[in-house]
């Protein structure tokens, strides 16, 4: 009697099984930056519920951020770089493997076989393998003490090594050089970088424009020698010997090779997948290789005789990849190799056709260098060297071929300024806001309109504003102008505006006012206030004061630079940094009672004084941009707070000076 009530039990159950689709299973190699935003974009459109998704990747850590890898220097946590935890793949319905590697493609069984000897089934297949580190065949390259500067696993035996070292050397100036070589500096080494091209970062620079990078580069500490390759490494007592290829020799303590890239295609080719006669996976517009079910996205990819070396076009292919995959019909058409960087603080950015011919107006500075190149009088291509407020502006003009009238033309050559663009809400719906992600401004529209209200919401559903950084002022001035704001006003401005009202006056009394009289009587009340700057202990803590102040003051240039201070909004930041100006001068007030003193305490508050005043011209320039945005403005609030940097690189070392002559005499 139980067994006909149990088969009628199962038949319900057998036929909800049949009923119920079967996911789609994609098997993802490689667990990079790329590989991250295609999971991304699929856990964006929920399709979990339709794919069953595996990750595979050959490193011990899930996937995290290689673009900004020198920053784990300053930071080395498992947590400085992470883009995504194994929870949030777990989260996600997706199966991540670490430290597993595909060995092997049976494309007929669709299966890959990986380095513990499992067998894995698909139905799609996606190479996101990246690239390798390319190593000269350079005699010696073994030797201890040489590194290449890929990985989190290359970045961590790179800091034990360093350890109580002095000096390196990294092999390739180009763009994973020149990081190699601030990474290296960031750990108090002397670094020299070492470019067999005739400049740094041949592939965007022209000579010129290396010529400005060098010397920039060079006044931060890093000694560029150019024009010279390595030939020989050799091991001695005092640590590695390198030979270049002009018959000079330097001694170095560790040696970084970073001599560029190539395609991880070896999988592809045992594979038998059409592989281009140079390295990498040839695909199509779909994505697809020469196998259908087999895709490739990423540094591995030859997509129309192209790789693309930058993390922005293999975000785009994720996005069209994962758009098919869902049933749109989105393809890739290739992508430009414009790029916007930062490399030491330097921004250096090439857009469009930058190195192709055409007429060529430049702008040159000793610490910038700008460089356009024009066909029929219209903008087709740029190059920048150094920061400039307009950068984004000539983005735009490229991208839409503006026309640019002969006065224009001799203004730039002149001034450096470009014609005024639109305004950011006249700009096109496929004006690129972000180039890191190639987010456009209709993108960023959309999710305004879906309820996005900051920027930080806009890089949470976008991803713009998450690589470089440099276009988060674009999208915060996209939120302010939603609502009821005619236009964009930047937190803090209002107590930026009283502090440096505030600096302003207390300077300018400094400059006008004569010294605090001496008491005529002990027994005034004048004269207990004046205790304050002459007696010594209250001197010392008005004088310890100011120094701890400053040092607070010094973590608005650190939030730029260490990634986990970089919480909160930047204009807050910007108006303690004023504030902590204004508790400065006070100080300053009670120590000296409005003595400039003689010899180093006259040089000592003149620098002082002149920090701050600057400072106070800075932060009303800052305070009322909104008012004032024209290109004067912007020249005006780029030198006032430029002059204020160097007010104070002096201060450090005069103060150190009249502290060690108050307690030494």
């Amino acid at each position: 009697m139980a067994r006909p009530r149990l088969r009628v039990a199962i038949i319900p159950t057998l036929i909800a099984s049949a009923s119920k689709p079967k996911k789609r299973r994609i098997i993802v190699v490689g667990n990079g930056m790329v590989s991250h935003r295609f999971c991304h974009e699929l856990a964006k459109r929920k399709a979990n519920k339709t794919f069953d998704v595996t990750v595979f990747g050959e490193e011990s850590s899930p996937a995290y951020d290689r673009v900004h890898l020198t920053d784990y220097f300053k930071n080395p946590s498992s947590h400085t770089l992470s883009l995504g935890s194994s929870d949030w793949y777990s989260k996600n319905g997706y199966t991540l493997h670490v430290s597993a590697r595909i060995d092997s493609i049976d494309r007929e069984k669709k299966q890959v076989l990986d380095s513990k000897g499992n067998l894995h089934s698909y139905d799609e297949l996606i190479l996101a393998c990246g690239s390798y580190p390319f190593v000269p065949p350079i005699e010696g390259k073994e030797s201890p003490g040489v590194f290449v500067y890929r990985t989190l696993q290359d970045a961590d035996a790179i800091i034990s090594h360093c350890k109580s070292k002095k000096s390196a050397i990294v092999l390739g100036g180009g763009l994973l050089g020149l990081e190699a070589a601030n990474a290296m500096r960031e750990l108090g080494l002397h670094a020299t970088v070492v470019e067999f091209a005739n400049g740094l970062m041949p592939r965007q620079l022209n000579q010129d424009a290396s010529l400005v990078l060098e010397q920039q580069i060079r006044e931060l500490g890093v000694n560029p020698l150019v024009g010279k390759g390595a030939q020989k490494i050799e091991t001695t007592d005092s640590g590695l010997l390198v030979s270049f290829s002009d018959e000079s020799s330097q001694h170095t303590d560790i040696l970084i090779i970073a001599t560029g890239v190539r395609p991880a295609d070896e999988l592809a080719r045992k594979s038998e997948l059409q592989v281009g006669a140079r390295g990498g996976i040839i695909i199509n517009d779909q994505l697809q290789t020469s196998d259908p079910s087999i895709y490739a996205i990423g540094e591995c990819a030859l997509h129309r005789g192209q790789i693309y070396g930058f993390v922005a076009p293999g975000y785009q292919m994720a996005e069209a990849l994962v758009d098919q995959l869902c049933g749109g019909s989105k393809t890739f058409q290739g992508s430009d190799l414009s790029c916007r960087l930062k490399l030491m603080g330097i921004e250096v950015s090439a857009f469009g056709d930058y190195l192709g011919e055409g007429r060529t107006l430049v702008h040159r500075t000793p610490t910038s260098y700008r460089s356009l190149i024009l066909k029929r009088d219209c903008f087709a291509g740029g190059t920048v060297v150094g920061d400039w407020d307009q950068t984004h502006q000539l983005q735009l003009s490229i991208r839409e071929e503006r026309f640019m009238t002969p006065s224009e033309q001799a203004a730039f050559e002149r001034s450096g300024e470009i014609p005024a663009a639109d305004a950011l809400a006249d700009w096109p719906a496929n004006a690129i806001i972000c180039n890191c992600t190639q987010t456009s401004k209709g993108t960023l529209s959309a999710c305004i309109s879906s309820g996005c209200k900051t920027a930080a919401d806009l890089s949470a559903a976008t991803g713009a504003g998450e690589v470089c950084g440099s276009c988060r002022p674009l999208l915060a001035q996209l939120c302010g102008e939603t609502g009821d704001e005619a236009a964009y006003k930047p937190k803090g401005r209002k107590p930026l505006w009283i502090a440096g009202l505030a600096a302003l006056a207390t300077c300018i009394a400094f400059l006008a006012l004569s010294a605090f009289p001496e008491p005529e009587s002990v027994q005034t009340a004048y004269y207990q206030i004046s205790r304050l700057w002459h007696e010594s202990l209250y001197k010392q803590i008005s004088g310890y004061t100011m120094a701890g102040l400053s040092l607070l003051a010094l973590l608005l240039s650190a939030r730029k630079r260490i990634r986990f201070l970089r919480f909160g909004n930047f204009g807050w930041w910007r108006a303690v940094h004023s504030s902590l100006g204004v508790l400065c001068l006070i100080a300053l007030v009670a120590h000296t009672g409005l003595d400039f003193g003689n010899n180093l305490n006259l040089w000592l508050m003149t620098c002082f004084v002149g920090l701050n005043l600057v400072g106070a011209f800075a932060a009303l320039s800052v305070a009322m941009e909104d008012r004032f945005s024209g290109p004067w403005s912007r020249r005006i609030r780029s030198f006032v707070t430029k002059t204020h940097i160097l007010f104070f690189w002096p201060y450090p070392v005069l103060l150190g000076f009249h502290i060690y002559k108050a307690y030494a005499y």
